[in-house]
């Protein structure tokens, strides 16, 4: 069969990859505050909202990206060596692109996939324990369903996203536009509801039927008139605990969280159990996106580090993590200390297991003389994104096991009683402390038969030197 022909243009679009870029995101809305937040404009978002564009150094260096005009060298290739650029917009009103870098996200990607880290399903981690969390793979069969998935029918199967909203992170606004829609959908809901008071009546009469000994394949399914479905509906209105699993699956909501305590003894609208993939979920709200967000496709962490002269390693290479906040008060409250591993700021790393170890210098408190600021290796262990599309990483501090194979140690801070560099030295040299002298050794090694000079004090170069001046003045 012949191919269509399409027009010039349609064909120049169809093989145009600047009209495959895909849609903006919505940027993350911070929750309502009656506070003042103090937030930075160029800090990096949560999650990307646009892709990323590169172009080949064929075409960088005439600036050539792709798009309507040509980008200027002074901010992509002059700037980085490795330039990276999101569009905000093809053509604005003063006719220029506007754009700018898109290196953190894509920096913050390599290095997650540098980790080796498969994705997992949230989870709480108690550092006070040495109880590692379990993993489960978003990419499981039972787990990984929607709304539209074959395999949702399965005993104990989940699903990660629902055709209805989680009411429980709607506004007053969001939810009154949802009633709406909902009065507006009245008729499908009730012949639904219908459909579902036959089924119960049907598998009544069978329950009858078995129990009486009689035959199944004999029962026909009850006629009910809608006097009958009218008094089980004012029976569903007058039970709550009946009338919420109700609600909850013909209109295919995500479950609430669990009600508090000092509502147990009132009525209220009791939901179903979660059908959700993780029980984080059902207090957070379901994923955004797809639980792995697309960062690593490993389902398990069954793979052997292969050290190049130790061979086969339990443990991966430490990671070196750089504490962004030590510990202290922050706002008024006592905060815990947040460090960055791999681009990804996480908060409280290993609180509990550093009492065995020692706490890393800076950790309780800012110190400015370590080389380079405080930073401590440690060993990540799970890796999960939560409802609001933020990566979670949970790590351990990395025992000497893991370093071994690679040579690292710990930063320690001298004190009054370390010995110095100097002192360590195996040649037999003493370091002047005058700084204006060059470094020499004022003796040599004894094996040495070169004539020794006399070394001149300082006395000595200062009197020359007011000679030298009392000399230039009288001439």
């Amino acid at each position: 069969m012949a191919a269509a022909r399409v027009s010039p243009t349609a064909n120049l679009l169809r093989k145009s990859r600047l009209f495959a870029l895909p849609q903006a995101l919505h940027t993350p809305q911070d929750p309502p505050s009656s506070r003042i937040v103090f937030e930075s404009e160029t800090a990096t978002s949560p999650h990307p909202t646009r892709a990323s564009i590169v172009t080949p150094q064929s075409s960088l260096a005439r600036g050539d990206w792709g798009l309507k005009r040509p980008l200027p060298a002074k901010s992509t290739s002059e700037k980085s060596s490795r330039p990276v650029v999101r569009m905000n917009a093809l053509d604005t009103y003063e006719h220029v692109t506007d754009f700018e870098s898109a290196a953190d996200h894509t920096m913050t990607l390599e290095k997650f996939q540098e980790l080796h880290m498969p994705m997992s399903l949230p989870s709480k981690v108690n550092y006070a324990t040495s109880m590692t969390p379990r993993h489960q793979s978003p990419f499981e069969t039972f787990v990984d369903n929607t709304e539209t998935s074959k395999t949702l029918g399965e005993a104990g199967a989940k699903q990660f996203r629902h055709t209805g909203p989680w009411l429980a992170g709607q506004t007053e606004a969001e939810f009154a536009g949802y009633l709406k829609q909902v009065r507006r959908q009245k008729p499908e809901l009730l012949q639904k509801m219908r459909e579902r008071f036959d089924a119960k009546r049907y598998a009544e009469a069978r329950k009858q039927a078995q129990d009486n000994g009689e035959d199944l394949d004999k029962v026909q399914p009850p006629k009910i008139t809608d006097a009958e479905f009218n008094t089980y509906i004012k029976s569903l209105r007058e039970d709550p605990f009946a009338l919420g699993p109700v609600v909850f699956e013909l209109l295919d909501l995500p479950s609430a969280p669990t009600v508090p305590s000092e509502r147990i003894g009132r009525k209220y609208y009791q939901s179903p159990g979660t059908k959700l993939s993780a029980p984080e979920y059902a207090v957070t709200g379901p994923p955004k996106t797809h639980p792995s967000a697309g960062l690593s496709y490993t389902r398990s962490h069954a793979s052997v580090y292969n050290h190049p002269q130790h061979g086969p390693q339990a443990h991966q290479k430490p990671v070196e993590a750089r504490i962004l906040r030590p510990k202290g008060r922050f706002k008024g409250r006592v905060s815990k200390a947040i460090a960055g591993v791999g681009g990804i700021a996480v908060e409280d790393l290993n609180a509990m297991t550093f009492i065995d170890q020692g706490t890393p210098p800076g950790l309780t408190a800012f110190d400015a003389t370590i080389p380079g600021g405080a930073k401590y290796w440690v060993s990540p262990i799970r890796a999960a994104v939560d409802s609001d599309g933020r990566i979670g990483l949970s790590s351990y501090r990395a025992g000497a096991t893991a370093k071994a194979p690679y040579g690292i140690k710990d930063y320690k801070k001298p004190n009054a009683t370390s010995i110095a560099d100097a002192a360590r030295r195996d040649a037999q040299i003493v370091p002047r402390m005058d700084s204006h002298r060059p470094n020499t050794p004022r003796f040599k090694a004894s094996g040495e038969s070169a004539p020794r000079k006399p070394m001149r004090g300082t006395e000595d170069i200062a009197r020359s030197l007011m000679e030298n001046l009392n000399a230039t003045k009288t001439e």
